[in-house]
């Protein structure tokens, strides 16, 4: 049995982070990895695992395309994706549902109605993507006349899907797949912990001497690239109220350039305002070491797929905080997680909405009310309770109890078990 695992891109993030981990957790297969980007094919190639570049795998732009012009690149994908795929193979395809390649996902279902195995890997659901959607219809409907539905999800054996907690899994039920065709794969979770790991107090004091932060106060780190879902401007106006006791910083900027604008505006704000975060921490320091000298991680991210942030800081004897998103949290909640101190809205003094819901010209005059006294902060606290209770020291036995559930619930040697067991439900 031959594995394929594709996508469009290896940039850094979440999706490139799972593909790494599933070849590590499957020493013993034959893997071939098919993007239509790698500005570091070592991640790939260092685990033994061989690359393929296929350029007409990445993002398509969003204009108007020939009916001649589709099917042409329809037919070039088809191709290239035929000279590696067999009887033997299951190729398995993350975000293929995403609308990011409409011509890609139409391929991938004229290979599985051929009888290929198909293991279609959702993360994220271009029905939660308004402007996706409206792209995968001018090509999947317009122009090739299918309907989405049966291209997105085909009721054939050999086309199954994965999705990483009980949300996805609900709703490809409410959409009519089989229980028995959907895998349930929640993340691995595999921080590089050593046994002779520098203290938290030790590490700290390295990681702020490299930063030039105040090691006698909190730090807080929003482990994470800036991009609009994770609603920075939240982060800054906390940033702005535990200005007296703690540093908060920030780990990456946005690489896709609708976001680069956005980002530049918060950095200058911050500058403007004089509000003291770090920003791009993580391309200072080590990613790792700096989760395990922060007294806290924090998230204001309203959306996301699976919540990695939730639970990969634990293992550094490191708490997380800051706002909760039930329909993610739910998962780690049943396994017997405990966050002390999440929170579900952040009120503003005078208005009804919720922070995450205002737009950046709004969130950016809450931010200056509250550094020019225009609101008061204790009004913030007051309309917040959680807020005074957000940085309170976490119980050890509360830690310690979390590492184990990641440690029994999450492994890379269980993903990897559960992804054999599913290509060879597929193989046959």
């Amino acid at each position: 049995m031959q594995i394929l695992i594709a996508h469009s891109h290896l940039n850094p993030g979440g999706v490139t982070r799972i593909i790494e981990s599933q070849i590590e957790s499957l020493p013993n297969e034959q893997i071939k990895v098919l993007v239509g980007a790698a500005e570091n094919p070592e991640v790939i190639t260092s685990k033994g695992a061989e690359l393929v570049i296929m350029e007409d795998l990445n993002y398509l732009d969003k204009r108007n395309y020939s009916d001649n012009e589709a099917t042409e690149m329809l037919h070039k994908i088809y191709r290239e994706l035929r000279e590696h795929i067999s009887q033997n193979s299951v190729l398995h395809f993350h975000n293929l549902n995403l609308g990011k390649n409409p011509i890609v996902t139409y391929a991938v279902y004229l290979l599985a109605k051929e009888g290929f195995h198909v293991f279609n890997h959702a993360h994220d659901f271009a029905e939660d993507r308004p402007s996706n959607l409206t792209f995968i219809k001018e090509i999947i409907t317009d122009i090739f006349l299918q309907d989405i539905n049966k291209v997105l999800y085909p009721k054939l054996p050999n086309y199954q899907f994965g999705v990483l907690n009980s949300f996805g899994y609900d709703r490809l039920v409410s959409y009519g797949i089989a229980r028995n065709r959907i895998e349930w794969l929640p993340n691995p979770v595999a921080v590089p912990v050593s046994e002779n790991m520098p203290s938290k107090d030790d590490s700290k004091s390295e990681i702020c001497k490299s930063l030039g932060l105040d090691d006698t106060m909190l730090l807080v780190t929003y482990p994470i690239r800036v991009i609009q879902r994770k609603n920075i401007g939240e982060f800054i106006l906390l940033a702005n109220l535990v200005a007296h006791k703690a540093n908060l910083v920030v780990t990456q900027p946005p690489q896709n350039p609708v976001e680069i604008e956005m980002y530049k505006q918060w950095v200058q704000f911050c500058n403007n305002e004089n509000i003291n975060v770090t920003f791009e921490a993580g391309t200072k320091v080590d990613f790792t070491k700096l989760l395990r000298a922060s007294d806290f991680c924090i998230t204001t991210s309203y959306k996301e797929e699976f919540g990695m942030v939730y639970l990969e800081p634990w293992l550094l004897d490191t708490p997380v905080v800051g706002r909760d998103i039930d329909f993610i949290t739910k998962d780690f909640k049943d396994d017997g997680f405990e966050f002390p101190t999440l929170y579900f809205k952040l009120n503003i003094p005078g208005l009804k909405a919720d922070f995450k819901d205002l737009n950046m010209k709004m969130q950016m005059e809450i931010i200056s009310g509250v550094n020019n006294g225009r609101i008061e902060k204790q009004k913030m606290f007051e309309q917040n309770p959680i807020l005074n209770t957000l940085f309170r020291k976490v119980a050890e036995h509360v830690t310690e109890k979390n590492k184990s559930i990641i440690k029994n619930n999450y492994s890379l040697k269980g993903y990897g078990i559960k992804l054999q067991k599913r290509y060879k439900n597929l193989v046959g």
